[in-house]
């Protein structure tokens, strides 16, 4: 139905109380990039939130959405809250049923040039490998980094890095890849899968271990991968100033044409 034609009751806990997860996907060509990956990352996150909902039901739902849409490229937005009850109270709510919402709109792949980031303390919660849709975290850390005239905001935690504010984080040192290990910190996010995947088949080294967040500036090359940015190359810190020298890597390039490429032709 039309957007202006949806409604969703005021008792939702997803509204109430952010009692629900999701998923963002990129249509691209006219296929849906690693369907199933996001197939089974939404299975996960509604299990971590001891949710039943039928996912093989939701991605029928969403064939029939891309096909109603007719757009060739799209961002599809799945979200699965635990739906209305009549009273709002904190624990989990008896035979209520879940609220699933699905949107599709107009996408456009983007390839970024060199981008600025600043680095802030990880304020959100604990639980970062659930795809949760409590987000005010990333919110005021994304505003924040608008508000600085960057795109995005690195996050740490005792030090070490963790993501970004809407990305996961890699660093290029010399031809070697390094990321953070997955974590409860950290989303198992589907474009990082992806550039692991491409690297081990472009041969590059790639190091699973935690980053130092005072290591940050002295990298050769840092970017962040996200399902509907890509991959963004940072080039400069605040604070931390200009990242190596200030160019994308061709560690970086080689990685960002393998992407192009894997975009359109990945189930």
């Amino acid at each position: 139905m039309p957007l202006d034609q949806a409604a969703i009751s005021p008792m939702d806990r997803g509204f109430l109380f952010g009692d629900g997860v999701y998923e963002v996907m990129a249509r691209v060509d006219g296929r849906v990039r690693a369907k199933s990956l996001h197939q089974q990352r939404l299975a996960a996150s509604l299990a971590s939130i001891q949710l039943d909902v039928s996912v093989e039901q939701i991605f029928h739902d969403v064939d029939r959405l891309i096909e109603k849409a007719n757009l060739e490229s799209a961002k599809i937005y799945v979200q699965v809250t635990r739906g209305a009850a009549a009273v709002r109270d904190h624990a989990f709510p008896v035979d209520v049923a879940p609220t699933v919402f699905l949107t599709i709109s107009e996408f456009k792949v983007t390839t970024y040039g060199g981008c600025t980031a600043i680095v802030r303390p990880d304020i959100r919660w604990r639980r970062n490998s659930i795809k949760s849709v409590s987000l005010l975290g990333n919110v005021l850390l994304m505003q924040e980094a608008k508000a600085s005239g960057a795109q995005e905001s690195i996050l740490f935690r005792d030090e070490y890095v963790t993501e970004a504010s809407t990305s996961n984080v890699f660093v290029i040192r010399g031809t070697t890849l390094v990321t953070p290990p997955l974590s409860d910190l950290i989303l198992p996010g589907i474009t990082r899968h992806l550039v692991l995947e491409m690297a081990e088949a472009l041969g590059i080294t790639v190091i699973e271990q935690n980053v130092r967040v005072d290591s940050l500036a002295d990298a050769d090359g840092i970017f962040v991968s996200s399902s509907t940015r890509g991959l963004m190359p940072i080039t400069e810190l605040s604070p931390g100033g200009i990242v190596g020298h200030g160019q994308l890597t061709d560690t970086f390039l080689v990685l960002q044409s393998a992407y192009d490429e894997r975009l359109r032709h990945h189930d």
